[in-house]
């Protein structure tokens, strides 16, 4: 939860407080309802009643729609198992492809994103290369290694693997590919 959702609830909490210790004081008779009436239709305070339910009603539909807004996005992959239900992160996946993926030589930045496909995951990879080195090929060994690596490593299918290199790195590194002597 944001910094400003945080703050937006403990608004609504503070009115919820406010409105419901008038409601007790209402019906402990200590309030007159006939005066609180005729208090909020007198010109400054109808505005300001008017003012804080606009500003509940608004909170109370923010809060309604984010918790359901939510429960729709599942941040997981679930399988079934022999004993119940398994559920893979999509961050756990994210590792799993940029652990295999930086182990590629002439790869030298690597980093993913998972998203849900139609028939699996989608798994996002952007990369930088080594100068002198197949792009095409090291495009086409990433997507084969990460793909194989993530399905034997969690048995979740990967539909696709797409390859997005950002740019060449800056310097060579001992290792990481061919130096061409």
């Amino acid at each position: 939860m944001s910094l400003l959702d945080r703050l937006l609830l403990f608004l609504f909490s503070v009115i919820g407080l406010v409105v419901g210790v008038v409601l007790a004081l209402v019906g402990a008779n200590v309030i007159s309802v006939t005066w609180l009436s005729t208090e909020l239709l007198t010109v400054p305070y109808n505005m300001v009643a008017i003012v804080v339910g606009v500003v509940a009603a608004l909170l109370s539909l923010r809060f309604l729609f984010y918790r359901l807004s939510r429960m729709q996005t599942a941040e997981y992959v679930a399988l079934t198992g022999d004993h119940g239900q398994i559920r893979i992160s999509y961050d756990t996946l994210r590792q799993l492809a940029n652990r295999r993926g930086s182990q590629l030589k002439g790869a030298e930045s690597f980093d993913s994103r998972i998203r849900q496909g139609q028939e699996g995951i989608l798994i996002l990879v952007r990369m930088q290369v080594l100068p002198d080195v197949d792009i095409a090929q090291l495009s086409r060994d990433a997507q084969t290694a990460v793909k194989e690596y993530v399905e034997r490593a969690t048995g979740v299918v990967v539909e696709r693997v797409l390859v997005h290199v950002t740019e060449l790195a800056g310097g060579a590194r001992s290792g990481k590919a061919w130096s061409g002597v």
